[in-house]
């Protein structure tokens, strides 16, 4: 089973932080090819425009900016994708001009060969409370490279993604993480199948779904998905 991409959307290394991030909030994506001449220098993504943003440096070209190293593969064939995201600790490949992400592998697979329970891949998540300031979660998610993150105070109150921080680059860190969290999130119990919550991650296209009991706030990402996948599902 082969993996299509989508087209490659670039920018040029002289452009500046500031523009890749109103790039990315209108366009509403993730990430960008660093390139020139046909020349990939690095990607781009809500991983390296978090650091930026929580470290007040915007004004950088890119060419200077951090940088995620591009996976170039030779093939698009679903397991050597996946085994490269693994191997590369990366979210995304590039293959013949074009980008491959978890989202493209995840809905390539039959899920329903799995009989697995969503709380076999649940892992304790780490939450922040709904006055914890916007700067601080940016940076709790750099320090554990995350970019999910459930605001929990003895209840749930929504989630935060790195994506969330980025596309509201010109707001006041200073903030509460109140001010921009999602307020409706996907949560299931431990025993709803794991078919049915990838369905539905799919059809939302959301990155995360948080998995409750009467004592964990827990989380399942795609990556953890891709995981399971590759020792599971993919021959």
């Amino acid at each position: 089973m082969r993996v299509e991409g989508r087209e490659i959307i670039s920018v040029d290394p002289d452009a500046y932080v500031i523009d890749a991030l109103f790039f990315m909030k209108r366009n509403n994506i993730r990430r960008i090819v660093v390139s020139r001449s046909n020349n990939i220098l690095g990607i781009f993504s809500v991983d390296e425009a978090l650091y930026h943003i929580i470290n007040n440096d915007v004004e950088s070209k890119l060419k200077d900016a951090k940088l995620k190293f591009p996976v170039i593969v030779k093939s698009n064939e679903l397991k050597e994708i996946t085994r490269s995201m693994i191997i590369n600790d990366t979210d995304s490949v590039i293959y013949d001009n074009k980008i491959i992400t978890y989202k493209d592998v995840i809905s390539q697979i039959d899920w329903s060969k799995s009989n697995a329970l969503i709380g076999e891949l649940s892992k304790e998540a780490i939450f922040v409370e709904p006055y914890t300031k916007i700067k601080t979660v940016g940076e709790l998610m750099l320090k554990n490279k995350i970019r999910h993150m459930p605001v929990y105070d003895k209840f749930l109150y929504g989630i935060v993604s790195s994506r969330d921080i980025v596309y509201n680059y010109d707001i006041d860190l200073n903030l509460s993480i109140s001010k921009i969290m999602i307020v409706e999130v996907y949560s299931v119990s431990k025993e709803e199948s794991l078919h049915t919550v990838v369905s539905t991650m799919i059809k939302r296209n959301i990155g995360s779904v948080i998995v409750t009991d009467s004592k964990n706030i827990e989380i399942v990402t795609l990556k953890d998905l891709v995981a399971f996948a590759l020792s599971n599902l993919i021959y």
